[in-house]
């Protein structure tokens, strides 16, 4: 056992395992293995992770559902910490809950529902967790969650050391699909981490909300390709009169395959994984596409999704 992985080990304890395949983690199922795998179960946990991959100066990652990452052949080089956090604490009186960053979506918002709080019914089907969503600032129907953020806590690198801050929504800076999270730190090689975030939910009858939960569902089923193995949206939409499926759907690109990798024939963003697809194959058809709308259209594409790992 090499130096890093023993004081990760010491650190860590048992829960810490090496050279874990990352294709199980994640909804497009590809990628390679990660050397270090560590789950969360608490913010504790989570902190005492983060901080010591700081320590030791290697590359860590939050993982969540796994739905918007596309991990590399070669896998990730450094630690891998899957974010298991899931308090939950409501304050009816002010129609605001407290939330752990790994609580899953659908949890949150099934439980608000039965406080009669509502407000996130246009997040119904979308499978990422609370930081996740945050993160990438998850939204659909004319709304995102940063429009629901009151406060986030963060894990942040400072000097050599991790502290814990709390920031408005002016600081994250959410726009479309993204946050100053995901803008700003691209190329860092230590990222903040979200712990816990505040949300101003509304207050609504449990039956509207789940009415309404289920026109979104539905809406879902029948325009995406919900049954396969892809990453949801691959690309952002370019502005609000286009669509990236729209666009690639004209580029004639609907149902084109590259190695195990297909554009969905039923919604054209999505980049499915038709049969054993590497993470080369989704990159290369995206890289592909990318270029034939460019080329058509004159419309640069940006993927919503993250490459992670060895590229």
């Amino acid at each position: 056992m090499n130096e890093v992985a023993e004081t990760l080990k010491s650190e860590l304890g048992e829960g810490l395992k090496s050279n874990v395949s990352l294709r199980d983690y994640v909804s497009l199922k590809v990628g390679g293995v990660a050397d270090y795998f560590f789950t969360a179960s608490d913010i504790e946990s989570l902190v005492n992770a983060v901080s010591s991959a700081n320590k030791l100066k290697i590359p860590y990652f939050i993982l969540g559902k796994g739905c918007n990452i596309v991990p590399a052949d070669a896998g990730f080089p450094g630690l891998v910490i899957k974010n298991d956090c899931s308090n939950i604490v409501f304050s009816p009186s002010f129609s605001t809950v407290i939330v752990d960053s790994g609580v899953i979506l659908a949890r949150l918002i099934n439980q608000a529902a039965g406080r009669d709080l509502g407000g996130l019914e246009f997040l119904s089907g979308v499978p990422s967790t609370i930081g996740g969503a945050i993160y990438g600032n998850a939204g659909g129907d004319g709304l995102s969650i940063g429009d629901f953020v009151k406060s986030v806590t963060l894990l942040m690198p400072k000097d050599d050391r991790m502290i814990v801050v709390r920031k408005t929504p002016d600081w994250m800076n959410f726009s479309y699909r993204s946050s100053k999270l995901k803008s700003d730190y691209t190329d860092q090689k230590y990222k903040p981490v979200i712990l816990t975030a505040t949300l101003q939910l509304v207050q609504r009858r449990k039956d509207e909300i789940l009415r309404l939960m289920q026109e979104y569902l539905k809406k879902k089923r029948e325009s995406q390709p919900l049954g396969e193995f892809s990453a949801g949206s691959f690309f952002k939409n370019p502005s609000l009169s286009q669509s990236a499926g729209s666009l690639l759907e004209r580029a004639g690109l609907k149902g084109v395959r590259s190695g195990g990798a297909e554009f969905s024939k039923k919604h054209a963003n999505y980049l499915i994984n038709r049969k054993n697809a590497s993470a080369s194959d989704i990159k290369q058809l995206a890289d592909a596409a990318k270029q034939t709308v460019e080329e058509k259209f004159d419309v640069p594409l940006e993927e919503e999704i993250e490459y992670i790992g060895r590229w």
